[in-house]
């Protein structure tokens, strides 16, 4: 009788997880199954629901316990509202890998290898990243290709501007806009593996940047694992290639420990083997080790990303919500508009006089230039996000913005504008004074950037549909790209010295085109060549102290140009 009675608990327990386990391949989201009432003094205590008779699992004590075994095990269950509640959060599941999955392994990790390798060791970005970065977009997509969604004409674009944003990387010799584009090359890449698999969960600003956020962390970091696993198990689960592959990476990993130990004790123990040793180039080995690790590392990610890109964000349907009382956000922007219209009136003449190109009375170029101009920038920032953030939040009406609501957006966006123009116009008479540098090109176009901004979202509140997130994208894109590919430092000494020359400028900062890149050597030549005293022996100076760059990986043209003149000098 007890043998029958523990039978019977046993198997009643089993129907339970059944019916867990059950609900979760079903795809329900929860699964409750309701408490005993604690008793009076007791501790508390879970009664399992009733369950059909035992007879049902008549057949199955023996096999129970191996059973069991395979069951995962469910975590304790959340007490909710008197219930217990469980919502299973499946991992992605372990999928071994094929050959055209370690093809891809294989190219990603060349491709990770010579960007890191160029990137850690190289003087500076250039041919070494740029191949990197280029190889690595057309690998994914040429192993997509057989996926059933078509990429979209944004997607396109993207990739398109990460390829040019790669090669950019050969034109330009300044090195803080090719760190910038190297960064921007990566939400570009990922964008691109998006649209191209229909990943989306949305159009607007807060999903496309949640889908960012997903594909850069989740169905990467998040799913490591899954992506290590089909690294190591290839082809069918019992085939003899599998097992040797991953025991083989195996057996690797666990000799790199012991050679460390072993190689020293051998350099001591035999003089012909340490000379040997010697004779290697130890630092090139090291370094490559590092960039290996890292270029790995980086493949690993890259490749679980797309392997495991069959589950990710799905496009989810634009759902009614309630939103924000549109007065309350007509309130929020009115009193900050009111503010807005104060400063607009205390200004007034200070705004003619910049558009005017006019000094108000008691400052210098310098003075009024640099008063409130980086502040007006952040002042703009400010305006754009409190539209964006007002739009999305606000509760519609039949579909569309208050009118209220609109009005003060439309009111921030047009104040946002004439502070654009303004600092343009306060910096334009800087440069005409004092010249160009880097800093003063590089801000008076990321004002540009912002003015455009301000105004396609100033145009979204009479066009519903139109793009701004993509149109931002593809523009802060272009202008970065350009940037790098521009030669600035090459444009601010060439402006600097035609100034000089033409009396534009009363002075030249010979210091200052000192300072910059490979792309000022050609224009610091001329004026070593010049007979402009103290200007030409500065020159002078500055390219004797220059040697020419000879490592490839950081190749690209304008230190190309530079090497020919410093080779001619010398």
């Amino acid at each position: 009788m007890d043998e029958n009675k523990n039978t019977a608990e046993e198997a009643a327990d089993m129907d339970q997880i059944d019916t867990l386990n059950d609900g979760r391949g079903s795809g329900l989201p929860t699964h409750s199954v309701e408490s005993a009432p604690l008793a009076a003094g007791s501790g508390a205590s879970r009664t399992p629901p009733p369950t059909d008779s035992p007879a049902r699992h008549s057949e199955r004590p023996e096999g129970l316990a191996s059973r069991r075994s395979e069951e995962s095990v469910l975590p304790p269950p959340a007490f909710s509202s008197g219930q217990w509640t469980y919502s299973p959060q499946p991992a992605y599941p372990k999928r071994r890998s094929q050959g055209r999955d370690l093809v891809l392994a294989g190219a990603l990790l060349v491709f990770c290898f010579l960007l890191w390798d160029s990137f850690i060791w190289a003087k500076g970005l250039g041919l070494g990243e740029a191949l990197g970065l280029a190889g690595l977009l057309p690998a994914a997509l040429i192993y997509l290709r057989k996926r059933d969604s078509r990429m979209t004409l944004y997607g396109w674009i993207c990739a398109g501007l990460y390829l040019l944003g790669a090669l950019s990387l050969v034109f330009s010799g300044d090195g803080v806009l090719k760190l910038l584009t190297l960064c921007a090359l990566v939400p570009l890449f990922l964008i691109v593996i998006l649209e191209r698999l229909g990943l989306r969960t949305g159009t607007g600003l807060p999903r496309r940047l949640s889908d960012l956020l997903y594909a850069c962390f989740m169905m990467t970091l998040g799913r490591m694992g899954a992506g290590a696993w089909a690294l190591t198990h290839c082809g069918e689960a019992d085939s003899t290639r599998s097992k040797r592959t991953g025991a083989a990476l195996l057996g690797v990993v666990c000799a790199v420990p012991i050679l460390l130990i072993v190689v020293p004790l051998l350099i001591s123990s035999d003089a012909a083997f340490a000379g040997l040793v010697g004779k290697l180039d130890w630092s090139a080995g090291r370094n490559g080790l590092i960039a290996l690790g890292f270029g790995g590392f980086t493949a690993l990610l890259l490749f679980t990303l797309l392997f495991t890109s069959d589950k990710g964000p799905k496009p989810q349907p634009e759902t009614a919500r309630k939103g924000c009382e549109p007065a309350a956000i007509a309130a929020f922007l009115g009193i900050i508009g009111a503010v807005y219209v104060l400063y607009l009136v205390a200004q007034f003449a200070y705004f003619t006089d910049a558009f005017r190109g006019l000094l108000p009375k008691g400052f210098t170029v310098a003075e009024y230039a640099r008063r409130g101009f980086f502040e007006m920038c952040a002042i703009v920032a400010i305006n754009l996000f409190l539209i964006v953030l007002a739009l999305g939040i606000c509760r519609k009406e039949g579909g569309k913005v208050p009118g209220s609501v609109k009005g003060l957006a439309l009111f921030l966006c047009l104040f946002s504008l004439i502070l654009v123009a303004t600092a343009l116009s306060k910096m334009v008479l800087y440069m005409g004074s004092f010249g160009l540098t880097r800093l003063r090109l590089t801000t008076s176009v990321f004002m540009i950037f912002l003015g455009l901004v301000v105004l396609a979202e100033g145009l979204r509140l009479f066009v519903g549909k139109l793009p701004v997130v993509q149109f931002a994208v593809t523009l802060g894109a272009v202008i970065l790209i350009g940037l790098s590919a521009a030669n600035v430092d090459h444009v601010v000494a060439r402006y600097n010295v035609d100034a000089w020359r033409s009396g534009k400028l009363d002075s030249l900062d010979a210091e200052m085109i000192c300072e910059l890149g490979d792309g000022a050597v050609p224009v610091l030549a001329e004026l070593a060549d010049g007979d402009y005293d103290s200007v030409s022996e500065t020159a002078r100076r500055e390219l004797r102290r220059r040697s020419p760059e000879t490592d490839l990986r950081s190749w690209n043209t304008v230190t190309q140009a530079a090497n020919e003149v410093l080779e001619a000098f010398r």
